[in-house]
């Protein structure tokens, strides 16, 4: 029987495409309380006045755990709606992805040396957190650029940005429900899309566009937030045979990407939390 889900929509473009506008257009026509994820270094309160949506404190640190933490905030204070503009910077950026495999290989063994065996863990962590994140999820993506000179009517040339592929990991789009690439018309064409979304295109899209996605996502029976799961998961003293039984209720609701908020304040994921206390006390 099918379910309802929650909403993994990415959308790329070059500089200027519009595709933060877009996400929160989107966002605040799906979602009643909505959370931003500022990885432009505050520049998301632009569109303050435009859209409703509370601002997370802008990221300057994007470590994949940042992310993990941001998200796992993000659940605990019960908003239905994240956007995280852009998500390539936790890919690109200082203590991103790439920047962790770079310090891993210089300090690696030989066996080692490309660093990805030990930062692999990390990125899927993340990857985890916000495919688990218990509300919808709306993700922007820097593109790679290339600078084209075109001449005009009058032969003047001028030089014109396009958005080549996405910054990420290769692949990332097959974990989203709903892909698109935007330029500089700010026209949306879907790359990935569920029923008749497939191949859509729209100029400035937004409410319209977003009831679409909506309609698709609210078939089937009603989701139930794995926030039980979460709560139990932080109560002390469990026995080994209570938290096994706990991962199988996760695995059976498919929350083990679900990011949770420890005491100390960091974040991590119910499945990764459970494990870490089974192997804490199995070793005890």
């Amino acid at each position: 029987m099918r379910q309802q889900r929650h909403g993994r929509i990415l959308l790329d473009g070059p500089p200027g495409a519009g595709t933060t506008y877009t996400a929160l257009a989107l966002a605040t026509s799906i979602g009643d309380r909505v959370a931003v994820i500022d990885a432009q270094r505050g520049r998301i309160s632009a569109y303050a006045e435009t859209f409703p949506f509370h601002i997370c404190p802008p990221v300057s640190y994007f470590s994949p755990d940042t992310l993990v933490t941001m998200l796992a905030h993000c659940a605990a204070q019960g908003y239905d709606t994240v956007v995280i503009a852009p998500i390539s910077a936790f890919w690109s950026e200082r203590a991103g992805v790439l920047d962790q495999v770079t310090k891993a290989s210089k300090r690696g063994s030989a066996g080692n040396r490309s660093g990805w065996s030990e930062v692999r863990p990390m990125e899927r962590h993340m990857l985890e957190a916000v495919l688990g994140y218990p509300g919808h999820v709306i993700a922007t993506v820097r593109d790679k650029l290339e600078y084209v000179a075109e001449p005009d009517e009058t032969g003047h040339v001028t030089r014109r940005i396009i958005g080549m592929a996405p910054i990420g990991r290769d692949g990332m789009a097959y974990d989203w429900d709903f892909v698109a690439t935007m330029d500089h018309s700010h026209t949306l064409v879907a790359v990935r899309a569920p029923g008749d979304l497939s191949g859509h295109v729209e100029q400035n899209p937004g409410a319209q566009l977003a009831a679409r996605i909506k309609s698709w996502l609210d078939q089937g029976v009603p989701l139930t937030a794995p926030h039980d799961l979460a709560e139990e998961a932080l109560r002390p003293n469990l026995a080994f045979e209570e938290l096994g039984n706990l991962m199988n209720q996760a695995r059976l609701r498919h929350a083990e990407g679900h990011p949770l908020l420890l005491p100390d304040g960091t974040g991590t994921t119910l499945g990764t939390y459970i494990t870490r206390r089974g192997n804490e006390l199995r070793s005890a």
